[in-house]
């Protein structure tokens, strides 16, 4: 017997960073015939050994992920991947050392890169397997289009209301800052050359050079508090970020507030500009041509994320900052940087096609055209019994609250959704295109959901 792959399985980690794109993407297969189950990425995993022949488009290829994969290759599914990281990634060697695993490239199908660069990277690894790799973009570029930026008007009018004009701060300190205390050095410490003493390799090295940027922002920001009264300033912590410990520092700021819910997207259209340091959301500020500041009191050249600061106009010192802060105020703000010849060596379809319907279409001619054998029985009931292992140890997990698989860092990542929250999306998307005139969504369980016509 033969299997006919007319379902995606589409996980999503963080909620406030992948979900509007992959509601695109859910609806452009939709579109196309397919049933796209979208959800959080713990749920649709557990969800998973109760559908057949799904095409699973995974969103990192770690070594974490190595069980996972092996389940999924055992219950029949099969894989394309890219990496949500690979805009701002460590240095090839490292890269290849924490986020790829040559046991999941054995699983993978088709590869999608955001760019010329990322592809490259992708055929220079020791463990590539030949697979085609697609030079699509993402759909988080997608959605930041011209076409499709009213999408979060609803948002930035909300903000904008609220906050009047501000500046917005983000911080990229997950490692030194974790959500869950010591979460960010056992990441690190997963490296077998990591050393706690932090002596010379890159790991720790990387982890010091952070944590002194953590202690720079952390005397940043009440300076500027105070250098100007008459500005609101927006800090909004990397998803897997630690709230608590920059609200318990700003509370005596009146015009700082310490925010994440939402995407992005939308404080980044409602802001007059954007400061940072080594993080995506610099990227995403030049593709919205929002004035970009680095602050870089410090500078490390092995461990620098190199496309980020190369966005940016870089402040070294406070002064520099101020000036520059003044000039965005004034509106005389002007930036040398060629930016979008930066972003054509690194992101694809920035303009044209849409990365989603490139990456449908693909999946479209790849499994229509080609004869899948149904995996047999065995291999099936394999999968489901090692998926309902992991699924049962993970929920004991999850009411551990120091522990990565917690209830309470799940809904940190992933707040929730509900049938209303994906219409609602949907509606969007079809008053701007034009399409996705006749999306049907069906809750499948707790936080994961189908999206079909």
């Amino acid at each position: 017997m033969h299997a006919d792959f007319k379902t995606l399985l589409i996980p999503v980690e963080s909620q406030v960073r992948e979900l509007d794109g992959k509601i695109l993407l859910a609806c452009t297969a939709a579109e196309k015939g397919y049933r796209a189950i979208i959800g959080s990425r713990a749920y649709i995993h557990y969800y998973s050994s109760r559908t057949r022949n799904a095409i699973y488009i995974a969103k990192s290829m770690r070594r974490f992920s190595d069980r996972m994969f092996g389940i999924l290759h055992d219950l029949g599914h099969r894989i394309v991947a890219w990496d949500e990281e690979a805009l701002v990634r460590l240095p090839d060697n490292e890269y290849y050392l924490h986020r790829l695993s040559p046991n999941n490239f054995k699983h993978i199908d088709h590869l999608f890169a955001w760019g010329e660069s990322n592809a490259t990277v992708l055929k220079q690894y020791p463990g590539y397997q030949g697979q085609p790799i697609h030079l699509f973009g993402n759909p988080r570029v997608d959605i930041i289009r011209p076409e499709l930026r009213e999408y979060f008007r609803p948002e930035v009018d909300k903000i904008t209301q609220q906050y009047g004009d501000f500046l917005l701060i983000n911080t990229n300190f997950g490692q030194v800052n974790h959500f869950i205390n010591t979460q960010g050095k056992k990441e690190a410490s997963r490296d077998k050359n990591f050393d706690a003493k932090f002596r010379n390799n890159y790991m720790s090295n990387r982890f010091s050079h952070k944590q002194k940027l953590f202690d720079y922002f952390k005397e940043l920001i009440p300076s500027l508090s105070k250098q100007f009264p008459n500005i609101n300033f927006i800090v909004r912590p990397h998803p897997s970020e630690n709230l608590g410990s920059w609200r318990d520092l700003l509370s005596e700021n009146n015009n700082v507030h310490v925010v994440n819910n939402g995407n992005v997207i939308p404080w980044i259209i409602a802001s007059s500009g954007l400061i940072s340091n080594g993080c995506t959301t610099s990227i995403e500020a030049s593709i919205l041509e929002k004035p970009t500041l680095g602050y870089y009191p410090i500078s490390n050249l092995e461990t620098d994320d190199a496309l980020p600061k190369a966005l940016c106009d870089v402040c070294t010192t406070d002064q520099q900052l101020y000036s520059l802060i003044d000039s965005i105020v004034s509106g005389t703000y002007k930036t040398s940087i060629k930016k979008d010849v930066i972003l054509s060596q690194h992101i694809s379809n920035i303009s044209g096609s849409f990365s989603t319907d490139q990456i449908i279409d693909t999946l479209h001619y790849s499994y229509a055209s080609n004869i899948f054998k149904e995996i047999s029985l065995v291999s099936r009931v394999k999968g489901i019994l090692h998926n309902e292992a992991r699924t049962f140890v993970k929920h004991l997990n999850s009411t551990r609250k120091s522990h990565r698989n917690s209830n309470e860092y799940h809904k940190h990542r992933f707040p929730g959704i509900d049938k209303n929250y994906l219409l609602n999306r949907v509606k969007r998307l079809n008053r701007l295109t034009n399409r996705f005139n006749n999306i049907n969504i069906e809750a499948l369980s707790n936080n994961v959901y189908a999206i079909t016509t």
